[in-house]
């Protein structure tokens, strides 16, 4: 398998050059990511929020799930339970569908952005 920064970096090119979500950008994420594609248009369809704290510009990811929400550092890492057992634990993938979504709609600009207070965001994280 190919480096895992390597795959986000040809996603990030293949998304930049289309500027959508076509038939290319499919493909990649079925080949490269076990057929996850269905998965990852879902966590889009159900939304991701970038939050921004007012005073010091701050960002906190975070994508919407079916039962609670998923703190994402973009890239890096992702609050959901597959993350946890499938990225660190066994490293059966290098990413989660959520952090593959995040990377699709912050190119595409298509996610939803909120405001807040510093101490929401650190409210989130000690939750999350």
């Amino acid at each position: 398998m190919q480096e895992s920064k390597d795959l986000l970096f040809q996603l990030e090119s293949i998304i930049r050059n289309k500027g959508m979500i076509n038939f290319d950008v499919i493909n990649f994420l079925n080949y490269n990511f076990s057929g996850k594609s269905q998965r990852v248009l879902e966590v889009i369809r159900r939304g991701i929020i970038k939050k921004v704290a007012k005073s010091t510009g701050r960002i906190l990811w975070m994508a919407k799930g079916k039962e609670s929400n998923h703190l994402i550092y973009p890239k890096l890492y992702c609050s959901c339970q597959d993350f946890y057992k499938n990225v660190v634990i066994k490293k059966k993938k290098p990413f989660c569908k959520h952090i593959l979504a995040q990377v699709i709609v912050e190119i595409l600009n298509d996610y939803q952005t909120e405001c807040c207070e510093e101490k929401e965001l650190d409210y989130i994280i000690e939750e999350l």
